[in-house]
């Protein structure tokens, strides 16, 4: 009998759909604290985008972002001023806006990411060494799941 599970995958599914919201709400509150002054929480959502899956359309992002695309247009004309993202024509048509994340818009997001480790880093202080190794293996075992082949940008909206 030797392997037989314990958990079920639909167990372990309906655990993710209880965890996963509140984890990312923890985590989501903490980056967003650390975003520039006068960064909307949208253009901070469009910029940790580009940064996970590099080059990507304004439809692309504005579509994850969850707005339309002339004020995707528009959030977007700001991170380019700021130097944060930088716009250019699509190949081969010329007429599609790709997006890419700048060196100061990685900057801007690591910033953020490092503090936000510090702080997620106290919240899990009082776990066990033994939960701590469970929980980083989950966490493996997650991004093996849930990033294989998961971009969202389709292959005529990168740059090539």
């Amino acid at each position: 009998m030797g392997n037989q599970m314990k958990t079920s995958p639909k167990e372990c599914a309906a655990a993710l759909i209880e965890a996963v919201p509140a984890a990312m709400r923890v985590i989501r509150q903490h980056m967003r604290s650390h975003r520039l002054p006068g960064m909307s929480v949208p253009q901070f959502r469009a910029l940790a985008f580009l940064n996970r899956y590099g080059t990507a359309t304004l439809s692309v992002v504005a579509e994850h972002v969850g707005t339309n695309l002339p004020s995707m247009s528009r959030m977007v004309q700001s991170l380019v001023e700021g130097q944060l993202v930088q716009r250019r024509a699509g190949s081969p048509d010329r007429r599609t806006i790709c997006l890419q994340i700048t060196a100061k818009g990685r900057r801007v997001l690591n910033v953020a990411r490092k503090a936000t480790v510090q702080q997620l880093a106290g919240l899990l202080q009082p776990l066990t060494a033994e939960e701590l190794d469970r929980l980083d293996e989950a966490m493996s075992l997650l991004v093996r799941v849930f990033s294989a082949g998961n971009s969202p940008c389709r292959q005529q909206d990168k740059v090539h």
